[in-house]
């Protein structure tokens, strides 16, 4: 039975680490008239320069795509793909192709579809420009598929019916819960002549601007006036911002910061954006992390090892001030034989999270015995 006479050193890696939650990453769906690039393609645009060479060759601005491309990267350094569609015949036929679908015959995905075929998965999407109850329905439901943020413009014509329109999202399972709805569009001043641009840029610029999990209220909006004004009061709850607000709408206007900015935490229904930001991500980070785990055989090692990996991580994001706290461990009740025998197992991750300053409240009031300690003070010397 004689094997060796000495020694073997048997070393074993711990699970990988899971690493930090993903950068913000934006995809735009919309037309360009004189674009060199595939219609229907996502493609990465990595600068001001590159972008305008490529969304307009004769420099006329002309479709959805131009003026807003240039407005967010203007604004903000982030990872940018486009998808180009092309335009139709009228404004309603054009919208469809920027909601596009399946191709039955072919299999092709257009459109808003394209959306799950960005080689980098998007944090952000939107289609400036196209304000729709369609519009925003794909929107959420792409949003729902890949884990993201949709933002969506409201009509842009007054603020019932920018109310009234945000009422109109909401469905359970749909991931209208996760959209933001943005109004008024806004004025702004390129190479000596004013454009209207959608409110939903305005937006997506300022969400892409801080992490996933962070709010873009009162971030500055570039313009030189909303299409209508838009009043908001810090210390007045009767302003149109808090009624739009109130119904779910994020809007633009005038703070006493100066100039504009970007008024609402909340998307359609009352979610916190940056809590739909951080669930979205971390829910991603978890299913793309379990990938090379997949196989594996459940042994007590194996197990113990992933919920140590999952509070590694965890607490990374607590020492970073993602969140507050993070408990992760093996859920008591389902992790049973008969889902052990399917290969199936239960592991719980529990987490605070931190909510936007939204509502400060401040209590003053006159104290005597302040007066009192005063009057003492001065009689005494």
């Amino acid at each position: 039975d004689f094997e060796h006479n000495g020694v073997e050193v048997h070393t074993r890696e711990p699970q990988p680490s899971m690493g930090g939650l993903s950068a913000q990453v934006v995809h735009l769906v919309g037309t360009a008239k004189h674009t060199t690039l595939n219609h229907n393609e996502p493609t990465r645009l990595f600068n001001y320069a590159s972008a305008m060479m490529a969304l307009d060759t004769k420099g006329t601005r002309e479709g959805s795509l131009p003026n807003v491309v240039r407005y967010l990267l203007e604004y903000v350094k982030c990872i940018l793909y486009v998808t180009v569609v092309p335009e139709g015949a009228n404004f309603e036929a054009t919208k469809a192709n920027v909601i596009g679908g399946v191709n039955s015959q072919t299999g092709e995905i257009t459109g808003l579809e394209t959306v799950k075929a960005c080689p980098e998965t998007p944090t952000i999407i939107a289609a400036p420009g196209f304000a729709s109850l369609v519009v925003g329905q794909k929107l959420a439901l792409m949003a729902r598929d890949v884990r993201c943020r949709a933002v969506l413009d409201a009509p842009n014509t007054n603020d019932m019916a920018a109310a009234e329109f945000a009422a109109r999202f909401g469905a359970e399972g749909t991931g209208q819960d996760k959209l933001s709805i943005v109004d008024p569009w806004f004025l702004k001043t390129y190479d000596g002549a004013q454009v209207l641009l959608p409110a939903s840029i305005a937006l997506v610029a300022a969400m892409a601007s801080v992490d996933g999990w962070e709010s873009p209220q009162n971030l500055a909006v570039l313009c030189d006036e909303t299409a209508r004004n838009v009043s908001y009061k810090i210390n007045d709850k009767t302003t149109q911002a808090n009624f739009l607000n109130k119904h779910g709408v994020v809007t633009i206007a005038r703070t006493r910061m100066g100039g504009y900015s970007i008024i609402g935490n909340r998307t359609n229904t009352g979610r916190f954006i940056s809590h739909v930001g951080l669930e979205d991500l971390m829910a991603r980070k978890l299913e793309e992390t379990s990938q090379p785990l997949m196989g594996k055989n459940l042994t007590s090692d194996f197990m113990k090892q992933v919920v140590e990996r999952l509070t590694n991580w965890g607490q990374s994001l607590v020492a970073n001030e993602v969140i507050p706290k993070f408990v992760a461990y093996l859920h008591p009740d389902k992790n049973n034989v008969e889902n052990y025998k399917s290969g199936r197992w239960y592991l719980c991750v529990d987490y605070g999270r931190y909510s936007p300053n939204e509502h400060m409240v401040y209590e003053m009031s006159v104290d005597d015995g302040l007066i009192a300690t005063f009057l003492e003070e001065v009689i005494n010397g």
